[in-house]
């Protein structure tokens, strides 16, 4: 392999490594899950169990959610 061969193909592998990087970062954005209640708002309020290590948020309905 000549040097300018061996050139191009570490910048090939950088940048297969820099898309693959880049489709996780994308991916991970798109599937998060930031609405924990029904209706699609986030929670009024929250309150943590230490001995579960359960957290419990209110909804703007009334509903009580654990997560």
């Amino acid at each position: 392999m000549t040097r300018s061969q061996k050139k191009r193909a570490y910048i090939g592998i950088a940048l297969v490594i820099l898309v693959v990087f880049c489709a996780g970062i994308f991916a991970g954005y798109i599937q998060r899950n930031d609405k924990l209640c029904p209706d699609g708002l986030p929670a009024v309020s929250q309150q943590e169990d230490p001995l579960l290590g359960q957290t419990d948020y209110l909804c703007h309905d009334g509903k009580i959610v654990t997560h």
